[in-house]
């Protein structure tokens, strides 16, 4: 009987440079274990955000509009209904969506300098201190991270955390 499909049968029998050159993705369900429900809070949109970005990376193209409707789903509360009344027909669009309107809107300046003018009150035990220079310094590098090309990155948050180190010595 001839073969009906060789090509096939070629590609499936004999393992060759292409197939160790192949992506593994995984399942559109294992890629939402990958984001967390996202109710609207100005703290969680950039984790919502990379976390939406890091499950499209994992799953086959093929599968980005299933992926979309989904992570729609993991939204609720009054971003849910923000979304509904507009047209958002892809992750691009409502990753933009989200930035402007949950996103602080403070400079990369502003954050620096709350970093680097923060003082110690009187009535604030050092750990306490500690905590206040750490959060400071997570939302200088979260605008940094925000605002900054990729190659760019290093350049900012580095000196950045060097500075605030030796600040807060």
């Amino acid at each position: 009987m001839p073969n009906l499909y060789p090509n096939l049968e070629a590609e499936v029998a004999s393992p060759d440079s292409n197939t160790a050159n192949m992506i593994e993705y995984i399942s559109v369900g294992e890629a939402l274990k990958l984001v967390a429900p996202f109710k609207g809070e100005k703290r969680d949109v950039l984790v919502f955000i990379a976390n939406v970005d890091t499950a499209f990376e994992v799953t086959d193209l093929r599968n980005e509009d299933t992926l979309f409707k989904f992570v729609l789903t993991r939204i609720s509360g009054e971003p849910r209904t923000a979304i509904a009344h507009r047209n958002l027909e892809n992750w691009e669009e409502l990753k933009e969506f989200l930035k402007n309107t949950y996103t602080e809107k403070r400079t990369l300046d502003y954050h620096a300098n709350q970093l680097f003018s923060t003082k110690q009150s009187k009535a604030e035990c050092l750990s306490e201190w500690i905590e206040r220079v750490q959060k400071l310094g997570s939302k200088f590098r979260e605008v940094a991270l925000q605002d900054c090309e990729q190659d760019e990155r290093a350049g900012i948050l580095k000196p950045g955390d060097q500075l605030r180190n030796t600040y807060f010595v």
